[in-house]
C-alpha cells in the first residue's frame, strides 16, 4: 500500500523543476549578458559617432582645399553663423560651409581658423650695398592666406660672383596692360600669389597671436603655426576657447573630459598639397631669368652686328687707303723716272758719256717700283680683309639678330604665360594666356 501510494502521488519520479540556485545562476548569466550587450551597444554607438566625425572632418577638409584651388586662397571664417565667410573678421570662427560648397548644416558648427598675418617681420639675410656684405635685415612679409593681393613678383639675377652675394631685381610684370584683367582677374591674382603668401608664412617666426596647434604632451605650449585648422568640439565639455587662435593637437587622445576632434594642415603641408614647388619657383625664378637672358641677348646680337659693320667700314677704308698708296707710288715712280731721264740727259750734256749719277738715278726707279709693288700687295690684303669682314657681317646679319629676336619673343611670352596661368588655370584663363604674345621692346616695357 505504501509503495502504491508513492507511485500514485509521483507518477514521474525523474522529472523536477528549477531549484533556487539554478534560477539564481541563470539570472546572473542573463545580467552579465545584458551588461555586455549594453556596453557593446555603447561602444558601437561611440564608434559610429567617431566615424561620422572623422568623415565630417575629411569632407570639410576636402571642401576647403577645393575652395583654395578654385580661388587661390583659403576661405575666411564665418563670424556671424550664417554659413558664409566674413573676411572682415578675425582668424577664428565657424566653418563657412555654404561658401566652401558643403551641403551639410552640421559642418557649420565646426570651429575653423585660418592664418592671416600682415605686418609681421622676419629676419632675412640680404646683400647690403653700403657695406658690401651680407647682413641680416628685418623684412615685412605678407602672409594672409585668406587674401589674394598681387604679391608674387619675378626675380631676375643681375649679378653673381664667387666671392659676392647674388644681387637680384624684383619687378612685377604688367599683364593687365596687355590683357583684360577686369574680366579675368585670375590672370594677375592666382596660385602664384597664394604660394608666395605660404612661403612668407613659413619664413615668419612662431606666434601665439595667430592660428596654431598645441603640443600633445603639453596642452598649453605652442606647437607651431598652421595654415588652417578644423575642430569638432564637445559642447558639453568645451576644451577650445572660442576667441583663442589655439587648437588642440590633432594627435591628442580622447579621454573622459576630452572628446574633440581636430584636423590641422601645416604650412609646409599646404605648400605640398598645392604643388607650389612645381610651378612657383620655375615660373618666378627660372623662367624669369631665362626671359631676362633673352632680353639681354637681342641687343647683344645687334651690337655685334654693329661691330661687324664697323669692321667692314674699316676694311673699306683700308682698301681705299691702299688704293691711294698705289696712286702715290705710281706718281712717285713716274716722278722718279722723269728725274732719272733728266739726270741722264744732264750727264750726257755735261760729260758727254755715262756717269755714276745715272746708276743712282736708275736705282731710285727700282725703289719706286718696289713701293708700287708693296702698295699693290697692301691693296690686295685690304681688299681681302674687307670682303672677309663683309662676308661675316652678311652671314651673321642674315641669321642671328632675327633669331635672337624670335627667341626673345618666344621665351618672354612663355615666361609671362606661366605667371598668368598659375597652378590651376581654368579654360578661360588658359585661352586668354595662350592668346598673349610678347611683341618685343618696341611695344612692351623695358623689363620682361
Amino acid at each position: 500500500m505504501t509503495m502504491f501510494s508513492a507511485s500514485r502521488h509521483n507518477p514521474h519520479p525523474d522529472s523536477r523543476g528549477f531549484s533556487l540556485i539554478e534560477l539564481t545562476v541563470s539570472l546572473v548569466i542573463l545580467g552579465i549578458i545584458g551588461i555586455l550587450l549594453i556596453r557593446w551597444l555603447g561602444v558601437m554607438s561611440e564608434e559610429r559617432v567617431q566615424v561620422v566625425q572623422r568623415d565630417m572632418l575629411q569632407r570639410a577638409d576636402d571642401a576647403v582645399m577645393g575652395f583654395a584651388t578654385s580661388h587661390s586662397r583659403l576661405p575666411c571664417p564665418d563670424t556671424d553663423d550664417d554659413g558664409r565667410e566674413d573676411c572682415g573678421g578675425g582668424e577664428v570662427g565657424k566653418l563657412p560651409y555654404l561658401t566652401v560648397g558643403l551641403p551639410d548644416a552640421r559642418a557649420g558648427r565646426m570651429r575653423y581658423g585660418v592664418l592671416r598675418r600682415n605686418g609681421d617681420s622676419a629676419v632675412i639675410e640680404r646683400w647690403d650695398m653700403a657695406s658690401q656684405r651680407v647682413t641680416p635685415q628685418p623684412t615685412v612679409l605678407d602672409a594672409d592666406l585668406a587674401a589674394l593681393p598681387d604679391q608674387a613678383m619675378p626675380m631676375q639675377v643681375t649679378a653673381n660672383g664667387a666671392e659676392s652675394f647674388v644681387i637680384s631685381r624684383v619687378e612685377a610684370w604688367d599683364h593687365c596692360s596687355h590683357l583684360d584683367c577686369a574680366a579675368l582677374p585670375r590672370l594677375n591674382h592666382n596660385s602664384m600669389d597664394f604660394c608666395d603668401a605660404i612661403r612668407n608664412a613659413n619664413l615668419l617666426p612662431t606666434s601665439d597671436d595667430h592660428v596654431h596647434t598645441r603640443r600633445q604632451d603639453d596642452v598649453l605650449r605652442n606647437a607651431g603655426n598652421v595654415a588652417y585648422a578644423l575642430a569638432i568640439t564637445d559642447q558639453l565639455s568645451p576644451t577650445h576657447d572660442a576667441g583663442s587662435p589655439a587648437f588642440q593637437s590633432p594627435r591628442r587622445p580622447g579621454s573622459g573630459d576630452y572628446r574633440d576632434k581636430v584636423l590641422a594642415v601645416g604650412i609646409d603641408q599646404l605648400w605640398t598639397r598645392l604643388r607650389c614647388g612645381e610651378h612657383y619657383a620655375p615660373a618666378l625664378y627660372a623662367h624669369a631669368n631665362v626671359a631676362m637672358a633673352a632680353r639681354l641677348t637681342t641687343p647683344t646680337m645687334h651690337n655685334h652686328k654693329t661691330q661687324l659693320d664697323i669692321m667692314v667700314e674699316l676694311g673699306r677704308a683700308e682698301s681705299m687707303n691702299a688704293t691711294v698708296a698705289i696712286i702715290d707710288a705710281s706718281a712717285e715712280l713716274i716722278n722718279t723716272t722723269a728725274n732719272t731721264l733728266d739726270t741722264i740727259a744732264e750727264i750726257f750734256d755735261t760729260y758727254g758719256g755715262w756717269n755714276w749719277r745715272a746708276a743712282i738715278a736708275a736705282g731710285s726707279i727700282g725703289t719706286a717700283v718696289g713701293s708700287t709693288i708693296a702698295a699693290g700687295i697692301a691693296k690686295g690684303s685690304a681688299d681681302t680683309y674687307w670682303h672677309t669682314a663683309q662676308g661675316h657681317r652678311d652671314s651673321f646679319a642674315a641669321q642671328f639678330p632675327s633669331e635672337a629676336e624670335r627667341l626673345e619673343k618666344e621665351l618672354v611670352t612663355n615666361a609671362r604665360r606661366a605667371d598668368m596661368l598659375g597652378g590651376f588655370p581654368d579654360p578661360e584663363v588658359r585661352s586668354a594666356a595662350m592668346g598673349f604674345h610678347y611683341s618685343g621692346p618696341a611695344s612692351a616695357p623695358a623689363t620682361p
